[in-house]
C-alpha cells in the first residue's frame, strides 16, 4: 500500500495500525486533523502513516454493524496538510476506505461498507471510489470493495 508523495512525485509506502485512546487523545491535541477524535474512542481508529513515520497522515474510525450486516465508517480525514490542491501526499482516502473494504470481508461482511458523506464530499466518493447513494449512506459492495483493495491496498 502506497500513498504518492506529490513534491517528489514518489510513490512512499505506509502501513495503517490500529490506535488506543492515549494515542487518539494526543492526536486530537495537535489539532492537525478535522473532527473531535476523542468522541471516537468506543469504536475501532485506525491511523495511516508513512513507514518509518509515527505522525499519522489519515485517520479512520469503524464501528461494526452486524444487524445491518455492514461496517460504518464513522470518521475519515486527511491531515490538514495533506487536503486540497496544495497536499503533499494523495491516496490517503483510498488507502483508508479500501482497508475498510478489506476488515469489512473479515467481518463476514463480503465487503458492505457505508458512511454518512459531507454534502460537498458525496459526489468525490462517488466518482473517485465508486460509492453508491442510498439517499441516507454511500455504500460499497463486494465488487467495487474488491476493486477498491486491488488498487489501493495490494498495489
Amino acid at each position: 500500500m502506497y500513498v504518492l508523495n506529490n513534491i517528489t512525485n514518489k510513490k512512499q509506502t505506509v502501513k495503517i495500525t490500529k490506535l488506543n485512546t492515549a494515542e487518539i487523545s494526543r492526536i486530537n491535541k495537535t489539532k492537525r486533523f478535522d473532527f473531535n477524535w476523542n468522541k471516537e474512542k468506543p469504536f475501532d481508529v485506525y491511523k495511516l502513516t508513512v513507514m518509518g513515520e509515527d505522525e499519522p497522515i489519515g485517520l479512520l474510525s469503524l464501528q461494526e454493524r452486524s444487524e445491518d450486516y455492514a461496517l460504518e465508517i464513522r470518521l475519515l480525514a486527511s491531515s490538514k496538510e495533506n487536503v486540497g490542491k496544495s497536499r503533499t501526499y494523495s491516496r490517503i482516502a483510498g488507502c483508508l476506505i479500501a482497508f475498510a473494504c478489506k476488515e469489512a470481508f473479515k467481518s463476514g461482511f463480503d465487503g458492505f461498507v457505508c458512511l454518512k458523506p459531507k454534502t460537498r464530499l458525496e459526489r468525490h466518493y462517488i466518482n473517485n471510489y465508486g460509492l453508491r447513494s442510498t439517499k441516507l449512506y454511500l455504500i460499497t459492495e463486494r465488487e467495487n470493495s474488491l476493486r477498491l483493495i486491488k488498487e489501493y491496498y495490494e498495489a
